[in-house]
């Protein structure tokens, strides 16, 4: 029963531990993109919520990569440039596991928990070592998350610390100083820590954390650089002319050089640091993402750390030591996620016309293609003076900037010039206007031929054939009365024979009866009844005129008694 008891304890534990692993958090609910839809480039805040978890954010349901995370009920922001989903999972706010690796100078692993997609890590990297008269760099230390699938298999390698008073390099990277004269007054490279996914080489190292570069030997200060960061640190320069430099993303660092006559050191390569000078006391670089450079009677160069995760936090110079790897998984993670798509809004293109006016018209800028429009003018409508061009951008519904920007050209013809002639007529003349200046005229008595009681005004357009560009002028004419006349006779009727003087009953500038007579008065002998007409004309030389009678009659011997 003892014995039964025992392994059914065990089956029990086994239990637990499975059902801990597979714990699983609330999928995430109330899931949205504030605001869905934007303009490409511009940002977007994401955000979901999960009781008593936080919110991991990927790019696929299922697998993809890890985004990011954060609280839940809190905004995550992106900015996407096409239409995207997001997917948001919930996993435990607080780690269920840490899994610590030290160094031990193999390689070790470490098998992703079902249902992990995402795991924190925190890794540094080795301490170079010490020199007779240089102290190692601190190993550098790198903290990120990055996406895992669940059943991967990771290899860890963990750096070791420099050798101190020893050229032995750290391990993973850490350089020595084969064959040099001083092997018992310098310190090796530190080792750097790195994580490998899907192979061993180099290239499938996911996170690195920079080892330091080992101390001196030359009777100056020749510390060595510290490990850590996106760059090594630089050794000190102690007695020497040139430094080895730290390791970057994209070089090992530079070897150091004492001066003339000596030996340089190796520079940094992918993952190693570079060996110290043969024949000097130079020491190893630091091992690294690129490794730092190897000294030449001075202390080596730091490695540089890197990473493909999010959220890395770099820190240059932290480990005294061999460096670690600890590895941390959350409590909990949602069963499937919830999706949330953000729409890249379409970027308007616009057209926009061109025209012709003549000089004092408005012309209307009318684009299309957008909601909103800005012009160069500050307004659609604009009123120039002389040929021009006017720049116009638009603006969508969703506040996207138009992908181009387009040109109104508004070309502006002067109007002809008009001239009219006027003048003066006599009350009952017409007068006729006679433009000039443009190819076509209307008048706005209808007419180039008027016949006005009184003096006037009247307008005449013209319009140019070509341009359809009209202008104005004015005719004024003047009206002068005609002056008033009325003929009289001293004797309407007379006897054959007999005379009678006619008068014009008017002043005026001349005079002129049918007679021929050129005065006022005028004496006339008819022989028979007639009619006498007297044509007067003032000042203005209007004609006035007026008719009168004079009967003659047959008279015979004495006249007859009334």
């Amino acid at each position: 029963m003892k014995k039964n008891y025992k392994l059914i304890t065990a089956s029990l534990i086994v239990a637990v531990a499975n059902s801990s692993m597979k714990a699983q958090c609330p999928i995430p609910s109330l899931v949205t993109a504030s605001p869905s839809t934007i303009c490409a480039g511009a940002t977007t805040s994401l955000n979901a919520t999960a009781a008593g978890a936080a919110i991991n954010w990927y790019d696929a349901a299922v697998g993809g990569t890890y985004l990011g995370s954060s609280a839940s009920a809190a905004n995550f922001t992106v900015n996407p440039t096409l239409t995207t989903t997001y997917y948001a999972g919930s996993i435990g706010s607080t780690p269920s596991a840490t899994t610590n690796f030290a160094y031990t100078g193999g390689v070790q692993n470490f098998t992703v928990p079902a249902g992990i997609t995402s795991l924190t890590v925190d890794a540094t990297g080795g301490k170079g070592g010490t020199g007779s008269s240089g102290t190692g760099g601190n190993g550098g230390r790198i903290q990120t998350v990055i996406s895992v699938t669940p059943g991967q298999v990771l290899t860890i390698y963990v750096g070791g610390a420099g050798g101190n008073l020893n050229n032995v390099g750290g391990y993973n990277g850490g350089a020595n100083t084969p064959g040099t004269s001083y092997p018992s007054n310098v310190g090796g490279g530190g080792g750097a820590s790195d994580i490998r996914i899907g192979g061993i080489a180099l290239a499938n190292r996911v996170v690195v954390a920079g080892g330091g570069g080992g101390g001196g030997y030359n009777g100056c200060t020749e510390n060595g650089g510290a490990g850590g960061g996106l760059i090594g640190a630089t050794a000190a320069i102690g007695c020497a002319t040139l430094a080895p430099g730290g390791g970057s993303q994209v070089a090992g660092g530079v070897g150091g050089s004492y001066g003339s006559g000596y030996l340089a050191a190796s520079p940094g390569t992918l993952g190693f640091g570079g060996v110290g000078a043969s024949g000097t006391s130079g020491t190893g670089g630091g091992g690294g993402y690129y490794g730092g450079g190897g000294g030449s009677w001075q202390g080596g160069g730091g490695g540089s750390s890197y990473s493909s995760g999010l959220g890395t936090i770099h820190t240059q110079g932290y480990q005294a030591g061999n460096g670690y790897v600890t590895i941390v998984y959350p409590s909990c993670i949602s069963a499937s996620r919830t999706a949330v798509v953000v729409t890249i809004a379409t970027t308007p293109t616009i057209s926009v016309n061109s025209g012709t006016i003549c000089t004092g018209n408005t012309f209307t800028i009318a684009p299309t293609g957008a909601s909103t429009y800005t012009y160069s003018g500050g307004s659609a409508i604009v009123s120039p003076t002389a040929s021009v061009s006017y720049t116009v951008t638009g603006t969508s519904v969703f506040g996207c900037a138009s992908s181009n920007t387009v040109v109104s050209s508004v070309v502006v013809n002067s109007l002809p010039t008009i001239t009219v002639n006027s003048g003066t007529i006599c009350s009952g003349n017409s007068f006729t206007m006679s433009p000039s200046g443009a190819s076509t005229y209307s008048y706005s008595a209808g007419s180039s031929v008027v016949s006005p009681t009184i003096t006037s005004t009247f307008t005449v357009t013209g319009t140019n054939s070509v341009t359809t560009c009209s202008n104005t002028a004015v005719s004024s004419v003047t009206v002068n009365a005609n002056p008033t006349v009325s003929a009289s006779t001293s004797n309407s009727m007379i006897c054959s024979g007999e005379s009678a003087v006619l008068t014009a009953s008017t002043s005026a500038t001349s005079y002129t009866w049918n007679t021929g007579a050129t005065t006022m008065s005028v004496s006339v002998s008819p022989t028979v009844t007639s009619t006498y007409t007297v044509n007067v004309s003032n000042a203005a030389a209007c004609v006035g005129s007026s008719t009168v009678m004079v009967t003659v009659n047959t008279c015979v011997g004495i006249n007859e008694a009334v």
